[in-house]
């Protein structure tokens, strides 16, 4: 997905590779963070994130609002999600996934798991308080998820997804 919402499709055949644009670019504005996931049934989510920088002593990172959009890829439309329902998303530098509570009683429905992902920020004020949360969807609060250990911010936090399909007995 590019900075306005525009998708696309890599082909590779040998050591050539050509790209299709799958689906229109929708953002009236340029979003750095944006992500793609499907849900279980298939869907595919357009996510952006919004986040805003505070003043003080030491700047930081929060993150404020999470827009959740429904791409229509034959219609070459997108709408707003207001709720998730059963579903949690996970959303970050290296991975995004939409998960079922229905699979995953513990987590939260309708929440959005959140870590770091703005790349100056984590190079140039790498040692500033990382932004990792979780959102809730229905009213917008987000509750921190961070080590107040100054020293446990580097590297930057990823997600990270067993397989229990893979242990072997």
């Amino acid at each position: 997905m590019d900075l306005l919402g525009g998708m696309y499709r890599y082909a590779i055949e040998g050591s050539c590779a050509t790209r299709d644009m799958i689906f229109k670019e929708t953002s009236p504005f340029v979003a750095y963070n944006g992500y793609l996931s499907k849900t279980s049934c298939g869907s595919v989510l357009q996510i952006w994130r919004v986040k805003r920088k505070t003043r003080g002593e030491q700047e930081e990172m929060h993150t404020v609002d999470i827009e959740v959009y429904m791409a229509d890829i034959e219609k070459q439309q997108i709408v707003r999600v207001r709720t998730l329902g059963d579903y949690a998303l996970f959303i970050g530098h290296n991975y995004t996934c939409c998960l079922s509570t229905q699979d995953y009683p513990r987590l939260l429905r309708n929440h959005v798991y959140f870590t770091d992902d703005d790349e100056y920020w984590l190079i140039d004020s790498k040692d500033n308080r990382r932004d990792v949360g979780i959102l809730n969807l229905e009213d917008l609060s987000a509750t921190d998820v961070v080590s107040p250990q100054p020293w446990l911010n580097w590297p930057i936090p990823v997600w990270i997804t067993p397989s229990f399909n893979k242990i072997h007995k």
